[in-house]
């Protein structure tokens, strides 16, 4: 980028969009590691609800089904719990990774401009494998529900074509690098 090129009043809304997105990653993700963190490390005795007294055989029999049944809760719980910091610490990634590319963006820099293409072409791709599942789904389940789907798989899909359209217009590829002015001969 060059130090006379001004930013383009759309590369400036792409930004904004990514440092919104890349704020909402980030406390999702510290939401995700703080719930895998407690469901990991919860203990069992705090989670099982004390039966009340019943005769002497029905209480040990209770008992004892209680304790595997303890065993298997709390197993799942980790499980969920460990899960959860990994979904936790990867949203936090890439939230992260939303807020180093906004400030590529905003200074005119070529990874920004790359990064940003990626990424939109990888969300196309994944918003038009969601529409088609959400389709399948129509066919079988509540109509509304994935009418609404497929309407904003649509619509996320439109967005990322006009950030792609917008980052491949002249003056946003000069603005980032990619290209060099172009300057005409007058006679």
């Amino acid at each position: 980028m060059t130090q006379s090129q001004e930013r383009p009043f759309g590369v400036t809304i792409i930004a904004v969009l990514a440092i919104i997105e890349g704020v909402l990653l980030v406390f999702g993700g510290l939401s995700f590691l703080a719930f895998g963190t407690f469901f990991a490390t919860v203990p069992i005795e705090n989670i099982v609800i004390n039966q009340q007294q019943q005769s002497e055989l029905q209480l040990q029999q209770q008992q004892q089904q209680e304790v595997q049944n303890a065993a298997e809760l709390q197993a799942l719980i980790q499980f969920f719990g460990s899960i959860g910091l990994i979904i936790g610490g990867i949203v936090l990634a890439v939230g992260i990774g939303y807020l180093v590319v906004s400030y590529g963006l905003l200074k005119g820099k070529g990874w920004a401009w790359t990064i940003t293409v990626v990424l939109s072409i990888i969300a196309i791709v994944v918003q038009i494998i969601s529409a088609i599942t959400t389709a399948n789904a129509l066919l079988s389940y509540d109509i509304d529900v994935s009418w609404a789907g497929i309407i904003s798989h649509i619509i996320g899909i439109a967005i990322n074509g006009v950030i792609i359209y917008y980052l491949f217009r002249s003056h946003v590829k000069v603005f980032f690098g990619k290209t060099r002015p172009s300057t005409t001969i007058q006679k």
